[in-house]
């Protein structure tokens, strides 16, 4: 039985009520991935884990594993990421960190390093920069994690530096010869890809983009996500069409 009971980091990117007093909460844990999880009396006044199960929040968590899904028993917050809940124009961005990730993880598995790359993401989405910009960076960062890591180094049929088409179902860039079709992008602003993702994430606090080079970046990370993991579905994406 004493298997069954573990203790984790884990990142909150869901919570909901469930019954009259209880919380269903998705994890995503440093120890075994994403994990459904119910914190029972959570929605008590007096619950002991009330503190520790909202959205956007970061914490060690301790849970039981029985035969259906997982009960959290015991929490101890790390970090609240209160200004999400504080700044309407905000809130849609650490939303949709949250629902990209969870999108992203689909099994029980150790994902340290995207657990790293979210929380993260949470903390320099508070400081002041290009909020867009930072998401174009964590969405790189994450496909790379994922082992989809894009081919931004000149055309993929015949070697080219001058590109000028993303392809989002080879990963890869193409020139005007060779074609292909595929999402527009200027050679400034593959530069400025290349940059996001091999940097780290923080040094998006020095970079600065033009209106079009953010568009384009958009259509090109949009579209390679959509094609491998159907991100259009996320509900947060409605915030920012809005």
């Amino acid at each position: 039985m004493a298997d069954r009971t573990f203790k984790t980091d884990a990142l909150v990117l869901l919570s909901r009520p469930l019954g009259e007093a209880d919380r269903l909460i998705t994890l995503l844990t440093w120890e075994r991935g994403k994990i459904s999880a119910v914190a029972r009396g959570a929605r008590k006044t007096k619950s002991k884990l009330a503190a520790g199960v909202d959205l956007f929040t970061y914490g060690q968590y301790i849970l039981y594993q029985g035969r259906g899904l997982a009960t959290i028993t015991g929490q101890q917050v790390k970090e609240h990421f209160q200004y999400f809940r504080g700044d309407v124009a905000l809130y849609p961005f650490g939303l949709y960190l949250a629902e990209l990730t969870g999108k992203a993880i689909s099994g029980e598995e150790p994902c340290r390093p995207v657990c790293h790359l979210l929380l993260e993401g949470w903390r320099l989405l508070g400081e002041d920069l290009d909020r867009e910009l930072l998401c174009r960076a964590f969405e790189l960062k994450l496909a790379d994690l994922l082992g989809y890591r894009p081919n931004l180094n000149g055309c993929f049929l015949c070697g080219s530096p001058e590109t000028a088409w993303f392809n989002q179902a080879h990963g890869s860039l193409t020139c005007k010869q060779c074609g292909g079709g595929g999402v527009r992008v200027a050679p400034d602003t593959v530069a400025l890809a290349v940059r996001l993702l091999e940097a780290p994430l923080r040094q998006v606090r020095l970079l600065r983009a033009l209106s079009r080079q953010k568009e384009e970046l958009a259509g090109l990370t949009g579209s390679f996500l959509k094609y491998h993991l159907e991100i259009d579905s996320l509900r947060s994406l409605r915030f920012f069409r809005d």
